[in-house]
């Protein structure tokens, strides 16, 4: 998980006296190291989301080798590497201000309020390598207790039984008693199925548009399928996030699903499962399914035998499939709106693009074939529960 620029800020302000001088707009990004540079022709050899730091050694080289002494090379300079760095997609710059550089420009400022780039000044004082020891450190030990917190978490998700609470002490999850679960299923052959490029780009680009703090949620990467476990109702993150991926050039043709609420830990293996239910009820259209929402569905989806599913539906509708396709399609989409519109026979006509006539004798068939009376109440009530089960089997592959 990554940290962020103000998260960092906050962590170092007092030890190192930064100052914030512009930028402010874009303190959410996130760092995934800290880089060193005197020379913006270097910087392209960074990889992204660095947070880069330089005392201008650069302006003192070219006073010395051109005997210019005015402050106009200084703006050049630091004009040229935050250029630089804003394209490699770094994520801020502190500058070591007292020996080779005293004030920052006017002009550098506007550029990276323009920007969103923040900015820090750091007093002379203080040495380069002091800050970066402590930030990189913060940042490896950051890194190896979100790694046991995703572990920790695939064993409340899927072996339970190895599960222990207690090693969610000390995180941000300690004393939680609220959980939901999204899913996002990200479209095949992404990164040619190169997780580690994969991580990058959701740790560093796409969770930061989420605009969530690090603190507020876990996520790892499981079967092709990005899982966020946060201790907050998911829906409005879900939505946003379903906002986000019709933009983002990556994960454009993603579907995205959100659990229900649960209140233990224990329960997470059954939200994971309802929200991995509901990503089968997204289509091209409809890329966001809340579970919440699925009504009688629900119910289905603590079936875990489907064949007690497919046995019902024959039962009740089975004998249409002695009907050729194309006419028991027909027939059932028929008897789906007659069921839908409280069996009123002119509404279902009219849905149906189909003349009452018509209607009529599909109903007179569906009657004598199955061998009901569907004007009995009960009967179509069955015969909805049929229908919901057939559309769940479609949804299923089954």
């Amino acid at each position: 998980m990554a940290l962020s620029v103000q998260y960092l800020y906050n962590y170092t302000i007092s030890l190192f006296k930064l100052k914030l001088v512009a930028g402010k707009d874009g303190l959410n990004k996130y760092v995934s190291w800290m880089c060193y540079t005197e020379d913006p022709d270097t910087i392209e050899f960074i990889r992204g989301n660095e947070l880069a730091i330089t005392t201008g050694l650069n302006v003192f080289r070219h006073s010395q080798n051109t005997d210019d002494k005015s402050n106009e090379y200084i703006t050049e300079f630091l004009s040229r590497t935050i250029s630089e760095l804003v394209n490699r997609n770094a994520s801020g710059l502190i500058v070591n201000v007292g020996k080779y550089i005293n004030t920052i420009p006017v002009e550098i400022i506007a550029l990276c309020d323009r920007l969103q780039f923040p900015l820090f000044t750091m007093p002379w004082e203080i040495h380069t390598i002091d800050l970066m020891q402590e930030v990189c450190n913060k940042i490896v030990n950051d890194n190896q207790k979100h790694k046991t917190l995703e572990q920790n978490f695939y064993e409340a998700i899927f072996r339970p039984r190895s599960f222990e609470v207690s090693s969610l002490e000390n995180t941000p999850f300690a004393n939680t008693n609220e959980f939901s679960v999204i899913l996002m299923e990200l479209p095949e052959n992404l990164f040619e199925n190169d997780n580690d490029q994969l991580k990058r780009y959701v740790d560093y680009s796409f969770n930061p548009k989420i605009g969530l703090s690090p603190l507020d949620f876990c996520w790892f990467l499981y079967n092709g399928k990005v899982i966020y476990i946060l201790h907050t109702d998911g829906r409005d993150t879900a939505a946003l996030m379903n906002k986000i991926i019709k933009k983002d050039r990556h994960f454009t043709g993603a579907r995205i699903s959100v659990s229900d609420l649960c209140n233990s830990y224990r329960e997470l293996g059954a939200v994971f499962d309802h929200a991995d239910f509901a990503l089968r009820f997204c289509s091209r259209q409809t890329t966001l399914c809340d579970y919440s929402t699925l009504g009688v569905y629900k119910i289905f989806a603590e079936v875990k035998d489907l064949s007690v599913l497919k046995n019902f539906y024959n039962e009740v509708l089975g004998k249409l499939d002695s009907l050729g396709k194309a006419k028991r399609d027909d027939y059932l989409a028929t008897l789906k709106l007659y069921a839908d519109f409280g069996g009123r026979i002119q509404k279902t006509a009219e849905e149906n693009a189909a003349h009452r006539n018509t209607v009529n004798y599909r109903i007179h068939r569906i009657s004598e074939i199955l061998g009901v009376d569907l004007q009995d109440s009960e009967t179509m009530y069955r015969i909805q529960t049929a229908l919901h089960i057939k559309n769940l089997l479609d949804e299923l592959g089954e």
